[in-house]
């Protein structure tokens, strides 16, 4: 596979924040004069109208599944005329079609692809216990692809001190925190709710 600049944002569940994150950082990067190609792991069109409404451009399904390994690579191939793909994950990482070997997963497409994850986390009502959250999803595999976290709806300064300290000695980077009193999305069964 050729050399794409590409990450994976993927998160602990399902509405944790990972459309709002996607969002958020193709905005940020359009802003700094990147052109972002949007993609959306399984046949979720919702949540990929979102990504496609942000970026200007039509965001592309990857789904393991119904395309296979070598369709999904080639999807990502052709389709990462940009100067970075964006790929966001759905449900949990390791959340697929079966409960023991991860198919059709956010994890299998970061293997297929060889793509790095950023991990968004809810840390509405934990503190310290977000380290052992953390912590089972990178061990829970081999070879994680997970290169750091983003941390959901902070309720203050000092949570999120609480949070980053604790998860520290995991050495794995805390990239950012969104507090938890800004405008929320209401989601509904495969993606949040079309306001546009």
């Amino acid at each position: 596979m050729k050399n794409i600049p590409r990450l994976v944002i993927t998160g602990t569940g399902s509405n944790v924040g990972k459309t709002i994150v996607s969002c958020a950082i193709i905005y940020g990067l359009q802003k700094k004069g990147y052109a972002i190609q949007p993609f959306k792991t399984g046949p979720d069109y919702i949540d990929a109208g979102y990504l496609s409404s942000v970026a200007g451009r039509q965001a592309c399904n990857l789904d393991v599944w119904l395309m296979g390994k070598s369709g999904v690579l080639e999807s990502l191939v052709r389709n990462s005329t940009s100067d970075i793909s964006l790929i966001e994950g759905f449900m949990g990482f390791y959340d697929g079609i079966d409960c023991s070997k991860s198919l059709a997963s956010t994890y299998q497409l970061c293997h297929i692809t060889r793509t790095p994850a950023i991990l968004v986390v809810d840390v509405g009502g934990v503190g310290r216990s977000v380290a052992a959250t953390i912590l089972g999803f990178i061990k829970f595999n081999k070879n994680t692809p997970i290169a750091g976290i983003i941390l959901n709806r902070v309720g203050s300064e000092r949570h999120k001190k609480i949070c980053a300290d604790a998860i520290k000695p995991l050495n794995i980077d805390v990239l950012g925190a969104i507090p938890k009193n800004i405008t929320q999305l209401k989601s509904r069964h495969l993606g949040l709710i079309p306001v546009m």
